[in-house]
């Protein structure tokens, strides 16, 4: 199974950071489905000198899953709504986590309303309140090994396997 995690970088810094949480996704994981699992992640994905945008949709293509950190931060994040437009292109299965409240709710609000790649990316941000997701907001403060973080992780982790 190839899983593209889509975050926003904004979110990752420690100590609770969301490469911590995508380390313990993928054990849980691969323990539920009983194989070898393949996370894609661009921090650790991405190799010097490649041509970045183009492997993140190749990636992003190549998944059979694209499970998405929802914050704040991945509404402002044209880069993050561009990976969210390609799955939903390409019919990959979608499996939002709150990590964050988003008061301003699930969208984006990039300015320059001639700018024909900011309107298309606005609208398709609109989509995903179309997908049910799995609230994490009560246990992002807590060490990523906690039980109750890991029980979350294996609710979730059955349901895709």
């Amino acid at each position: 199974m190839k899983v593209f995690w889509s975050y926003a970088r904004r979110d990752d810094p420690k100590p609770f950071n969301l490469s911590a949480l995508k380390e313990q996704f993928h054990l849980i994981l691969g323990q539920c489905k009983g194989e070898d699992i393949d996370i894609f992640q661009d921090k650790t994905g991405l190799k010097w000198g490649v041509k970045w945008r183009k492997m993140l949709e190749s990636e992003v293509i190549a998944s059979n899953a694209f499970v998405c950190i929802l914050t704040p931060s991945y509404f402002s994040s044209k880069m993050c709504i561009q990976e969210f437009t390609w799955a939903v292109e390409k019919k990959i299965h979608i499996y939002p986590i709150l990590y964050r409240e988003c008061p301003k709710g699930f969208k984006s609000q990039f300015t320059g309303r001639k700018d024909k790649l900011n309107v298309k990316l606005n609208a398709n941000s609109e989509i995903m309140q179309e997908y049910q997701y799995k609230d994490f907001t009560q246990l992002r403060n807590l060490d990523r090994t906690s039980q109750e973080v890991h029980d979350f992780l294996d609710s979730v982790c059955s349901e895709i396997a």
